[in-house]
């Protein structure tokens, strides 16, 4: 049997780094059509069920257009069992407040199951930010089945949000598989001889926190079970990927950081949204530019946006033997100082720029 292991959608979500409201308006629509198209997927290959693993929804009151979207394609799929537990965006919103259709299950904070053939059990839990420990004695598996138990929250450590779900309390709970949500990167480990946890990662990122790496995607996982045996495929599902890229300069020109630039755009696509971050230190002469560069680039990616933190690296030596000027004067102040020589560059770098009339460096 195929299961979809998914989490983190946040269908609705406000908050989207970087666009401005026409294009927050397109990756917002992308939230919701990301589901659709997973339910898509799911008819096309196969899979007998979808795990919704919390913060579907980035919010407990969805808009209503976005819920009737997401009933509607559960309704429209009665050959596919979805099995939800809510997140820490979510909590108690229960999707299908009236009529709700067989083919959905949703787990409260009560431990619950559902056998879904002779072999497979599929058990979840809804957590709040403050459990009592004796859920997980409540926790109830058969050792002959296959057993995948469904939790948003974060693994052997606590946040914010949830105390932590703890491996140490699930050993020896027949768990042959731990479905996560919570954490927007995949991740992974072992709970027992048996069992492991496995994060899904979100089906596409919503700020630049969930960057992906160039050739990376954002998607979710395809359960294979066969008996006891489990195979993973991790499914590359997002549009619009978030990018954070670094690019390291020594005294580069604008000519230079641009040939990089075009490197790094003939390797992502029209969809993906950039920052790209300049550091190291160039010559006072080299003037990078970055206004330049970003209206050259930014109509090669669904959003740009360029980051100068280099440092100038002033010719200090020159400066000083000026004879009959400020900043002269100053750097031969400064270094006669009993300052480390770390901080006698610091203010130096800091005068200098002053004296110039640029922005400090800080």
């Amino acid at each position: 049997m195929k299961i979809i292991h998914c989490a983190d959608i946040h269908i609705d979500c406000k908050i989207l780094s970087g666009l401005d409201a026409k294009k927050r308006e397109i990756k917002r629509n992308q939230l919701l059509q990301n589901f659709v198209d997973m339910v898509e997927y799911a008819k096309k290959n196969d899979i007998k069920a979808i795990l919704l693993c919390g913060d579907i929804f980035d919010s407990p009151v969805p808009k209503k257009k976005s819920l009737n979207i997401f009933e509607k394609t559960i309704f429209n799929s009665p050959e596919i069992m979805f099995f939800y537990v809510y997140g820490n965006h979510d909590e108690n919103f229960y999707p299908f407040a009236e009529n709700r259709p067989k083919n959905f299950v949703s787990f409260d904070e009560n431990f619950g199951k559902v056998e879904i053939d002779e072999n497979i059990v599929i058990g979840g839990i809804s957590l709040k930010r403050f459990m009592p420990k004796s859920y997980y004695s409540t926790i109830n598996f058969d050792a002959d089945k296959f057993n995948i138990f469904m939790v948003h929250g974060s693994v052997n450590t606590s946040d914010k949000y949830f105390e932590g779900i703890y491996t140490s309390n699930l050993m020896n709970k027949n768990i042959n598989y731990l479905a996560l949500g919570h954490i927007h990167e995949v991740g992974k480990g072992k709970i027992d001889s048996r069992g492991i946890w496995q994060y899904c990662g979100c089906l596409e990122g919503k700020g630049f926190g969930d960057a992906c790496g160039i050739g990376e995607k954002k998607g979710f996982f395809v359960l294979d079970i066969n008996g006891q045996e489990l195979k993973t495929n991790f499914v590359p599902f997002s549009k619009y990927d978030y990018r954070v890229i670094e690019i390291k300069i020594d005294n580069s020109d604008y000519l230079k950081i641009s040939k990089k630039l075009e490197e790094i755009a003939n390797a992502l696509t029209k969809t993906d949204i950039v920052k790209i971050v300049i550091t190291g230190k160039h010559d006072e002469e080299n003037d990078l530019n970055i206004n330049l560069l970003k209206q050259k680039f930014e109509d090669r990616f669904f959003y740009l946006d360029i980051i100068d933190n280099t440092k100038v690296n002033y010719d200090f030596e020159k400066y000083s033997a000026e004879k009959l000027s400020l900043k002269g004067e100053f750097l031969r102040t400064v270094f006669s100082s009993e300052l480390s020589e770390e901080d006698k560059e610091k203010v130096a770098t800091f005068g200098i720029e002053a004296l110039k009339g640029d922005d400090v460096t800080l």
